[in-house]
């Protein structure tokens, strides 16, 4: 859509107009609202386009409320194959997390999607959670992700199973990890420097659902031989702002350069989620930087962080595993640098050039 933000692009004319859902007054709510559900713009302004530009494919990213799913009607009356990258649960889950009150939520499972408005889950609002209730029931009445997409892509196996096991009629779904494109290191540290490197870094959203409170208290509780750095922002901002000593260092937002260079410095990456992360590019990252990495057993971790080989996994609802988990970092030297090595090598798997080839033979696929 239309963005202050946007890079220039010789596409702007077909761009959509911007919509706020942060709307002050009941005329601009309605219109937002009206936007989420179907988007007429959307279909003219892309009706345009291809007017002017003839894919062979069209790949979807993320249309839900900006764009709706009224383009991929457009698309198939012009008979082109359509591919949606899964990046959440959306289509399952009204606020796209499937966590709510500081835990995994299965409410919705069954097209049980009045229990967004019972819990608030959309921002703590009833207004809000009511809105995207009736947005995922007409949606999926009509079917119109379910008819009109020809394959969804999943990043991990995870999600495709939820998608599965939460009853979604699709045509076919295929998994795609996420690749990486940081340099793969060559050089992982050896014991003497492992001794030498004493931080583990969490970069990301400063948020519960993140885990971070998982990890601050814990190291509120325990006194390792190593210190906790933490990059980012969010709501937990000012708290950790406050909490912030010579165990605990906020680092701020980081630019991609300064944060590349952290990722090189630490001993090893955590990633704390209390929810179902996806398959997050900061475990992939790390491992392009030859570290391992502490994850939570939650979503498409676990095919990432192999515990014993890549890293370890701890269960965000049991402290003293994820206790085990750091006090065995900071003191194997052999098991950093072995965990290391390893994920080194399966970060040289998910490169940029072996995606490529897998998402063409999927156009290909279609198109034949």
């Amino acid at each position: 859509m239309v963005h202050p933000d946007n890079e220039p692009s010789p596409w702007s004319e077909y761009f959509v107009s911007e919509v706020d859902y942060s709307q002050k007054t009941l005329a601009g709510n309605i219109k937002a609202a009206a936007r989420m559900f179907w988007s007429t713009e959307a279909q003219r302004k892309l009706d345009a386009l291809l007017d002017v530009f003839k894919p062979d494919v069209a790949h979807i990213h993320n249309i839900y409320h900006q764009i709706s799913p009224s383009i991929l009607v457009t698309l198939k009356k012009r008979g082109i194959p359509i591919v949606l990258t899964l990046h959440d649960y959306k289509l399952i889950c009204p606020n796209y997390e499937m966590f709510t009150g500081n835990q995994v939520c299965m409410r919705c499972k069954g097209r049980k999607y009045y229990n967004a408005v019972l819990h608030k889950c959309i921002k703590g609002s009833v207004g809000m959670s009511a809105l995207v209730m009736f947005e995922m029931y007409l949606h999926k009445m009509m079917q119109v992700y379910e008819h009109e997409v020809d394959c969804f892509i999943s990043p991990s196996q995870f999600l495709k199973k939820q998608m599965l096991d939460w009853g979604e009629q699709v045509k076919r779904i295929e998994v795609i990890p996420n690749f990486v494109r940081a340099p793969i290191t060559d050089g992982v540290m050896d014991g003497s420097d492992a001794s030498r490197v004493n931080d583990v870094l969490y970069a990301g959203a400063l948020s519960r659902i993140k885990g971070v409170d998982l990890i601050l208290d814990n190291f509120r509780k325990n006194r390792y031989s190593g210190r906790l750095l933490l990059a980012g922002s969010g709501p937990m901002e000012a708290e950790i702002k406050a909490e912030s000593n010579e165990n605990i260092v906020y680092l701020g937002q980081l630019s991609k350069q300064e944060l590349a260079n952290r990722v090189k410095e630490c001993r090893a990456v955590i990633v704390p989620s209390r929810y179902h992360d996806n398959f997050p590019y900061a475990v992939l990252e790390a491992f392009a930087a030859g570290k391992p990495v502490i994850a939570s057993h939650r979503g498409g971790m676990p095919e990432l962080v192999q515990p014993r080989h890549t890293g370890w996994l701890f269960e965000p609802t049991k402290p003293d595993s994820l206790t085990a988990a750091l006090t065995e970092m900071f003191k194997r030297d052999d098991l950093v640098k072995q965990f290391g090595e390893a994920a080194c090598q399966v970060a040289k798997t998910h490169n940029p050039e072996k995606h490529y080839e897998t998402i063409i033979s999927l156009y290909q696929s279609l198109l034949s």
